[in-house]
């Protein structure tokens, strides 16, 4: 008998076979994709066309009479939107390959440009400079990307300066694509600016926050009033001041627009503070001070008046302390406070014991363009024990200092600088040892070129004017080496020494420090760096030079260092390692 259409199909369990023998064919096997090659354009116009342009399948070239003007017209609305309205297009096809040959042409460019504004947005400073930075001019390609730009900006904008009843009255764009020049028509309608309404402060259920912090309080971290013009930017620092305080667990700032009366829109600030204690536990170790211990406590919200302590101590072999601070706001809760300090301190070098204790209190003012000054009052008592002889001195000293703090890239700064200056005084004809004045000053630059090659710039200065040096405590002097100045000496090493050649301190002090860290994988940068510098009575005595090699890990909480460190002046090449962890500046 005749076998007819192969016999191995018929009945139902061929039926079946057959199924599984196509449930068994690799996915896309019965419809592959078709390689696409697109020629004639380059950069964003290529990306564009291949974005606008589907993937085209084997049943797509089976059907190509209906494929082909398909992909015309995605490439026709792709050079569109780049401003090109009259391209030659080619396209064709081998069986295995499509191929799309394009010659854009000249594009059409913006004859005419209008942006007009209506309503209050008229006279808003805020869109005059819009208007000299938009993505779009006259004389541009019609890039219908830039154009959707444009109409975004001044959206937000509009959003952002509180136009919340703004909208297009005239959005259009017409093309001649014969002369291929377009004029683009935009009448923004803003209508009237919208104003800040009152401000309540309440706790997540709703009540009233006055118990956490007093009324009076909250509304100086405001940073506008009650009818004021509605700004964003406004909110975000509001909002930004009440979370630095670190008073709150949880800060929500809300507008309610559709609460809004007269164009005047109410704030609700919704408050937390359900985590009044912060503990912070350090273990370390480096050459200088040998294994560390470091422990702070801190509640920066004692009271509904806002007042804060916080209590930190180190224990080391070389140096232990315990420092605690009482604060209080004045005209403000973050960048005006008053703090009442005590610190005691205890550090052995080279079988000499310094006890340092200080009382005093401090008024810091922080400005918004970063800066931050210090008036300071301590009444300081030091006791140096050395084998021969225990001194002890007193001072008061009114003192004050400027300090600014810029940087970019969070726990693990890209880019930054830090400079500091202190200055501090005394007098034997008030309740002081010495006469004396003492100057520091410090800088740290931070730059990261090519995002790979890092480089740190650090330096240091001060000088103690006095007519009598021998009566200036030992903690007031100059030292270098260690960790943070001189990396191939030990700890307060660099000095002048007595006929007993134990380091005294010195009258003057200049370090310097040029380090380069390189990033060979993300997150792990090699480090190489040379420090340099002397604490010296005499202006004629040479630098000292160290040198060396590290490596840095960028952990979550900030850069973990490593360094090897060498002295180059010293016939002795003694390694000191150092492990630190926080950011460069």
């Amino acid at each position: 008998m005749t076998q007819r259409g192969g016999a191995f199909c018929k009945g139902r369990g061929g039926r079946w076979l057959l199924l599984l023998l196509v449930l068994a064919l690799p996915a896309g096997a019965a419809d592959t994709a078709v390689p696409v090659e697109v020629r004639g354009v380059t950069g964003p116009l290529l990306k564009n066309v291949e974005a606008y342009v589907d993937t085209v399948s084997s049943e797509d070239m089976a059907n190509w009479r209906s494929t082909r003007p398909r992909l015309y017209a995605s490439i026709q609305e792709a050079m569109r939107a780049m401003g090109y309205y009259g391209p030659d297009v080619d396209i064709s096809q081998d069986g295995r390959r499509v191929t799309i040959v394009i010659k854009p042409g000249e594009p059409v460019r913006v004859k005419r440009l209008r942006l007009e504004l209506a309503g209050d947005a008229a006279g808003d400073p805020a869109f005059a400079m819009l208007r000299d930075n938009l993505p779009l001019r006259e004389g541009d390609i019609l890039h219908h990307g830039q154009y959707e730009a444009l109409k975004t900006a001044v959206r937000n904008l509009g959003v952002e300066r509180g136009y919340f009843d703004a909208d297009w009255e005239t959005s259009s764009v017409s093309v001649d694509p014969v002369t291929r020049r377009a004029e683009v028509d935009l009448v923004y309608a803003s209508g009237p600016r919208y104003r800040f309404g009152p401000v309540r402060f309440l706790k997540a259920g709703g009540e009233e926050a006055s118990d956490l912090l007093r009324p009076g309080l909250l509304q100086r971290f405001q940073t506008f009033a009650e009818g004021d013009p509605y700004d964003a930017g406004a909110l975000i620092k509001f909002n930004r001041a009440l979370l630095d305080s670190r008073f709150f667990s949880e800060v929500r700032v809300q507008v309610e627009r559709e609460r809004a009366v007269d164009n005047a829109v109410p704030v609700d600030v919704v408050l937390a503070a359900d985590k009044p204690n912060n503990v912070d536990i350090g273990i370390g170790y480096s050459t200088d001070v040998e294994e560390r211990l470091t422990l702070k406590w801190q509640r920066p919200l004692i009271n509904d008046r806002g007042h804060g302590i916080e209590v930190g101590t180190e224990l080391s072999p070389v140096r232990s302390s315990l420092d605690a601070k009482y604060t209080v706001p004045l005209s403000h809760p973050l960048n005006d406070t008053l703090q009442y300090l005590y610190g005691v301190r205890r550090e052995e070098v080279e079988e000499v014991v310094t006890w340092n204790t200080v009382l005093g209190l401090q008024r810091q003012v922080k400005r918004d363009n970063g800066w931050q000054r210090v008036y300071s009052l301590r009444a300081l008592r030091d006791t140096t024990e050395t084998p021969i002889d225990t001194i002890k001195q007193d001072l008061v000293l009114p003192g004050i200092s400027f300090d600014r703090l810029r940087s970019r890239g969070g726990v693990d700064p890209s880019w930054g600088d830090r400079q500091f200056y202190h200055f501090e005084a005394a007098s034997e004809q008030v309740l002081s040892d010495a006469s004396l004045v003492s100057v520091r000053a410090g800088l740290r630059l931070l730059r990261t070129l090519a995002g790979r090659h890092q480089f740190l710039l650090r330096g240091d200065g001060g000088t103690i004017f006095t007519d009598n040096f021998d009566d200036v405590p030992q903690s007031m002097r100059f030292f270098a080496g260690g960790d943070q100045s001189l990396r191939g000496y030990a700890y307060k090493s660099i000095s002048p020494r007595d006929e007993n050649g134990i380091a005294v301190g010195a009258r003057n002090l200049l370090t310097g420090s040029v380090e380069y860290d390189y990033e060979f994988v993300p997150r792990w940068r090699l480090a190489v760096f040379t420090d340099a510098g002397n604490a010296f009575d005499s202006a004629s005595e040479p630098p000292k030079v160290g040198a060396g090699i590290g490596i840095r890990w960028v952990s979550p909480v900030g850069p973990i260092r490593l360094d090897i460190a060498w002295p180059v002046s010293e016939a002795e090449q003694n390694l000191r390692v150092h492990f630190s962890m926080g950011p460069n500046l």
